[in-house]
């Protein structure tokens, strides 16, 4: 098993939750987070009319746990949906499971995907 993390743009995040029903994907979990990187900041108003620029991004990060065989199919499906084709609209990690144990069925290993 795998689990897949990416931090993506917050506007992208309904395009890759739809992608990743479609899919099938067992289920996902994704929060807000703010960060910087190579993607220009936003401009943000503010309260006398004046424009500065955002110390950071709004980004979302989604991790999601999928079976060896679905890595490159769920990586695919999140950049193609994510991407715009411009540096530094985030990042893509992928990292080990040992092991997954749902909690309500206590099914443990692929099974409880």
């Amino acid at each position: 098993m795998k689990k897949v993390e990416a931090v993506i743009p917050d506007d992208r995040l309904e395009a890759v939750f739809n992608a990743l029903i479609k899919l099938d994907v067992g289920g996902f979990t994704y929060f807000s987070v703010k960060g910087r990187g190579k993607r220009p900041r936003e401009m943000v108003a503010s309260g006398r009319g004046g424009r500065f620029e955002s110390v950071y991004n709004l980004n979302t990060n989604i991790f999601v746990v999928v079976k060896d065989n679905s890595v490159d199919k769920v990586i695919d499906t999140i950049t193609s949906n994510a991407s715009s084709g411009l540096a530094g609209e985030g990042k893509i990690f992928v990292y080990n499971v040992e092991d997954a144990i749902d909690v309500g069925t206590k099914k443990r290993g692929e099974s409880s995907l």
